[in-house]
C-alpha cells in the first residue's frame, strides 16, 4: 500500500472515529491548519474539522468511508470513496483531492457523485 493510499485510509477512519479519539487520530493525518470544503461547507483547522465529522457521525450514525482507489503524484493526491450505511451497503461516492505537506493532508476539497 502507497503512502498516500493509507493516509487516505486514515483520514477515511477518522469520520467513523470514536468522539473522544477523532481529533487525535486526524492529527496523524493533517497538518494543523488543515482546509477542509465539500459541497456543503468549508472549515479550516483540524478542530473545526473534527466537530465537522462528529456532526456527520451525528447525521449518520454508523456509516464509514471505504477507499476504492488512490492515485498521487508531487504531494498531491485524489482518492475515489465510497460511503457505506450501518449495514455495509453504498449510500454515497464520490472523489476528493488533497494538497500533502510534511506527509500529511493539507488542503482538501470533496465532491460527491451523483447516484
Amino acid at each position: 500500500m502507497s503512502d498516500a493510499q493509507q493516509l487516505w485510509e486514515n483520514h477515511a477512519a477518522c469520520w467513523s472515529a470514536e468522539p473522544g479519539e477523532r481529533l487525535a487520530a486526524l492529527d496523524a493525518v493533517a497538518v494543523n491548519d488543515v482546509a477542509y470544503r465539500d459541497p456543503g461547507t468549508e472549515v479550516g483547522g483540524l478542530t473545526e474539522l473534527a466537530a465537522y465529522m462528529t456532526g456527520f457521525a451525528g447525521a449518520f450514525p454508523g456509516h464509514r468511508f471505504r477507499i476504492d482507489q488512490v492515485f498521487d503524484h508531487h504531494d498531491r493526491s485524489l482518492a475515489r470513496w465510497t460511503q457505506l450505511g450501518e449495514h455495509g451497503e453504498p449510500a454515497m461516492s464520490g472523489v476528493s483531492t488533497a494538497l500533502h505537506r510534511d506527509g500529511r493532508l493539507a488542503d482538501i476539497t470533496g465532491f460527491f457523485l451523483p447516484a
